[in-house]
């Protein structure tokens, strides 16, 4: 007898797994999700996008495609690819292979859904077929019939999904990105309106609420469709709006049961929720609103807590349980046109983004909103600075912050890691106006020749910049000072800098922690105040040919050099105690150009003149650093005792401040050349043609 009990459980162990498999338990909220060759199973969030590997072994080693949750046995079925068979998997992802007759015998199916106990397959070209899954109630050996419902197939599709109320399938044209609805009778095909998305959406899903879910195979990215809203429908028009991040793969493909909800309140919850008002920011799930899974690891403050659905403001998770809403502090005030110091506590290193509601209009959407783009934050306290913009609104309103370990993130949707939370904030009168230079949207030339002390080739366009200055004023004195231009042009084999100094204003009034330099909105490291001053200076282009220099040298002089502008820049400072503007030096204060430390720069030098070397404007005095040694070498003709600087004996300048977008010349075309009555203007110390610099007044071909 023993004997035979073990024959017995040998041979069943040798029997097909599906004699054995075993159904899911119940309809998930997990969402399942196919991938590879050997297929591997993982299960997806779709609230956050967070996955894990389910099972790596299914027993096959094909591909399984057009998968589908059945929720009247609780079974997924699907497509192995390689074999060309039907396959059935229960809670542990073991394949078994289905007996099927009906289907073509060289044609493999990506494509499959389940609904009413009938399995639905699809292939462009070859048509839409359905399976009747009731005889495997009986037995699992069973040979099931496919049936044709249509050969007419004409909609590029890589996966399809039932809506769980009308018994009618969706998918996307993977070509056009346009949402069909098709009847699962006829197989007909109505085209429902633009997803305004593309890519192959190898997984698709429905939830209770009738909202439908893309997996996009080439980035991850998980996108939801709202199918209620008759409105948009009617305009030809269903958005696919981003909601999550998932795991990207060439073969993908999906299944969930449909009538289950997203977020399953049977298990602990692990999603964290904003807390602003969901009518005017979008913070329930059901508006895509920010959600972060809660990894243990990453979090802002001291505690973080688990919410089934967003709470929003006033009824907030905070006013029932622990206000885990403690991870920002704002040190300052927050007032129109100035800078505003704010502290994060930060669990772990990490990203940070956050926004503002500026203009109290109820979103972030606005330009300007968000203040902080994926700022790497360490563990422990971090100081940030954010410039409140001199027309916010004045009054409360809400901000966001989000920190994760991804970057990325918009004010909405969902996150794998992290916390979101949400602050009331005062924005406070605080009596400011601004004052601009040339204007609040207007920009002057400001264009140096690097060969000073020497004119050499005097083509005026070895360093050429945009430039703009903004001050706010609190209670009518200078409180910040915002410097922004572009560098448009870097004519040049000698590497040199652009910096600004404010004459008179004491190094010491300029608040360290406010002082920030922007080169094409990304924050550079490292203090731009200069060191070593007793006025206040600050370095904003450490070297031009660096910053400018991608593909070419001599950036926008040469034809073959004509890449878009190098940088934009904008340095925001601070003034510890505000100056009078009586005492504020002339705008455009003193923009000047220095040799980049370390390079040789000319034949009028023994060695590299580094930072002591400087090019002002005319007639501007030199900093403190300057080597007074350089006066009248050459061709300069300086003369402190009678305040004359950076000129020759004609007058020719080697640095030119115009009131004007002005055009340069071209790479070693004299500048008096390419504007030709800019000879007499010098020499008659600017008495006539002081519009030499106008476009009118130029040599065609000899400008840029």
């Amino acid at each position: 007898m023993y004997q035979f009990f073990k024959i017995t459980m040998l041979i069943l162990l040798l029997v097909s797994s599906k004699v054995f498999a075993v159904a899911f338990d119940s309809c998930p909220s997990k969402a399942y999700l196919f991938q590879g060759k050997p297929v591997s199973v993982y299960g997806i969030n779709l609230v956050t996008g967070t996955n894990s590997l389910l099972q790596d072994d299914t027993g096959l080693s094909s591909n399984i495609n057009g998968v589908g949750f059945n929720e009247t046995d609780r079974y997924i079925y699907g497509f192995d690819t390689t074999n060309y068979n039907v396959v059935r998997l229960g809670q542990n992802f073991q394949a078994t292979t289905l007996n099927v007759n009906g289907l073509p015998s060289d044609k493999t199916f990506y494509v499959g859904d389940v609904y009413d106990h009938h399995y639905y397959v699809y292939r462009s070209g070859t048509g839409l077929y359905k399976i009747d899954l009731s005889p495997l109630d009986s037995n699992v050996n069973s040979t099931l019939t496919a049936q044709l419902i249509t050969s007419t197939a004409s909609v590029s599709l890589t996966d399809f999904a039932f809506h769980p109320s009308n018994s009618r399938l969706y998918g996307v044209d993977n070509g056009s990105g346009g949402l069909y609805e098709f009847d699962i009778n006829t197989g007909a095909a109505t085209y429902i309106g633009d997803t305004g998305e593309l890519g192959t959406f190898g997984a698709m899903y429905f939830d209770v609420d009738g909202y439908l879910y893309l997996s996009r195979n080439q980035d991850g990215q998980i996108y939801r469709v709202n199918l209620s809203t008759q409105a948009i429908i009617d305009s030809g028009v269903v958005p696919a709006i981003k909601f999550a991040d998932g795991p990207y793969s060439n073969q993908n493909d999906g299944a969930r049961c449909a009538n289950a909800p997203l977020i399953d309140t049977d298990e602990p919850a692990t999603i964290d929720f904003g807390d602003a008002p969901d009518i005017n920011y979008g913070t329930t799930l059901a508006s895509n609103g920010a959600r972060h899974e809660m990894d243990g690891v990453t979090w802002l403050g001291t505690l973080v807590d688990g919410d089934y659905y967003a709470a929003q403001s006033p009824d907030s998770d905070d006013s029932i349980t622990s206000d885990d809403e403690d991870g920002v502090g704002f040190v300052t005030a927050i007032e129109p046109g100035l800078d505003s110091v704010i502290t994060v506590n930060a669990s772990t290193t990490g990203y940070l983004s956050a926004w503002f509601d500026w203009n109290d209009d109820g979103d972030f959407s606005d330009d300007g909103e968000q203040v902080i783009t994926d700022k790497t934050l360490v563990a422990g306290s971090n100081n940030l600075v954010i410039s409140v913009p001199f027309g916010a609104t004045v009054g409360e309103t809400w901000s966001r912050f989000r920190f994760s370990q991804q970057t990325g993130l918009a004010y909405y949707g969902g996150s794998t890691s992290g916390e979101v939370e949400d602050h009331v904030v005062t924005i406070v009168d605080a009596n400011t106006s601004q004052r601009h230079f040339p204007s609040a949207d207007g920009y002057v030339t400001i264009a140096y020749e690097d060969n000073w002390p020497e004119t050499a080739d005097y083509d005026m366009n070895d360093m050429v910049l945009r430039y703009r200055i903004t001050e706010t004023l609190k209670d009518g004195d200078v409180a910040k000072v915002s410097i922004s231009g572009q560098l448009v042009a870097v004519g040049a084999s000698y590497h040199s800098g652009f910096a600004v100094r404010l004459a008179g204003i004491d190094a010491t009034n300029i608040d360290s922690d406010k002082t920030r330099l922007y080169y094409n909105s990304a924050l550079q490291d490292g203090n731009a105040q200069e060191s070593g001053m007793t006025e206040a200076s600050f370095i904003v282009i450490n070297d031009a040919i660096e910053v400018s220099s991608y593909n070419c040298y001599f950036f926008r002089t040469l034809d073959d050099c004509r890449e878009d502008v190098g940088v934009e820049f904008e340095l925001n400072f601070s003034l510890i105690t505000p100056v009078t503007t009586g005492s504020m030096p002339a705008m455009p204060y003193d923009p000047f150009l220095y040799a980049t430390p370390g390079f040789y720069h000319g034949p009028s030098f023994a060695q590299a003149p580094g930072r002591s070397y400087e090019v002002h404007l005319a007639d501007q005095a030199p900093t403190e650093k300057f080597d007074t040694n350089f006066y009248q070498l050459a061709e300069d003709t300086s003369d402190p005792n009678t305040s004359r600087y950076f000129k020759t004996s004609n007058n020719m300048p080697w640095a030119l401040l115009i009131y004007d977008e002005w055009k340069w010349p071209r790479e070693r075309v004299d500048l008096a050349v390419a504007y030709p009555q800019f000879a007499d203007y010098t020499t008659s110390g600017g008495g006539t043609h002081t519009d030499w610099y106008d476009i009118t007044n130029a040599i065609a071909n000899k400008y840029y």
